[in-house]
């Protein structure tokens, strides 16, 4: 990247090059004269409803980035693809309706194996395909350290993102939709009134404040709270355990 205009420290070059290419993930540069490294920054993921599934989407995030480090995964993709999934990502309901391109040899160096999977077989697997939460679930065996708490709830979260993904869960974007086509003062006519607009966005607030939501989030917020304060360790710990066999790197 030039650094005519910019100097050796400056980044602006580098931030207009990248910007026109990562849609989906970013990365932010060490700021000039500091001792902070390199981040990476998820730029998909939305504000949801109740702190529940935040802290869901952030710990999916989190695992996932120690996980890659761990195992040695492999996702890259050529930059086509990405470009390609954006642009299916962004049509209605494409959580459960779309294909996307993923990478399926993710523990190898090699030339990537692509193949369009859905969601659910993204995230929950398919025969081929171990799944991307059962490879959190299988870096959480190798945490000796875990509190129980914490791995009871960590899996609470896990199986949040599965069974959106499973579509057994709406995404909030659908929850919306729905409500909005089956209120009384919708006219099916592609019109959100103010009134509706109002009642939709006091619904909204009322989730936030605790109401209970089965469609979103199901009892998994329930059982959480009663699996910590009950101490049951088969609450994540199950019988039929489908995480893959990985180990971790020796250099980790």
């Amino acid at each position: 990247v030039s650094t005519q205009s910019t100097g050796e420290k400056g980044t602006d070059h580098f931030e207009s090059l990248q910007s026109t290419n990562w849609q989906n993930m970013r990365f932010k540069p060490p700021p000039p004269d500091s001792d902070i490294g390199w981040r990476v920054e998820f730029r998909t993921i939305e504000a949801q409803l109740t702190d529940f599934e935040n802290a869901a989407f952030v710990a999916f995030c989190i695992l996932l980035s120690r996980a890659l480090v761990s195992f040695n995964c492999n996702f890259y993709l050529p930059l086509s693809y990405v470009q390609e999934n954006m642009k299916r990502a962004q049509q209605r309901n494409a959580v459960l309706d779309q294909k996307f391109y993923f990478r399926t040899n993710i523990q190898c160096c090699c030339e990537p194996v692509i193949a369009e999977m859905t969601i659910n077989d993204i995230i929950n697997g398919t025969g081929e395909f171990p799944g991307i939460s059962n490879v959190l679930r299988a870096y959480i065996k190798h945490m000796p350290d875990l509190e129980f708490v914490t791995a009871t709830r960590i899996c609470s979260y896990l199986s949040l993102i599965q069974k959106r993904a499973s579509g057994e869960l709406l995404t909030t974007a659908t929850w919306m939709r729905n409500f909005v086509k089956n209120h009384p003062l919708y006219k099916q006519d592609s019109v959100v009134s103010e009134e509706l607009t109002y009642e939709l966005m006091m619904e909204c607030r009322r989730i936030t404040e605790g109401k209970t939501c089965p469609d979103l989030i199901g009892k998994l917020r329930v059982d959480s709270d009663f699996n910590n304060k009950n101490y049951r360790r088969d609450s994540y710990i199950a019988d039929n355990d489908s995480s893959p066999n990985f180990s971790p790197s020796p250099e980790v």
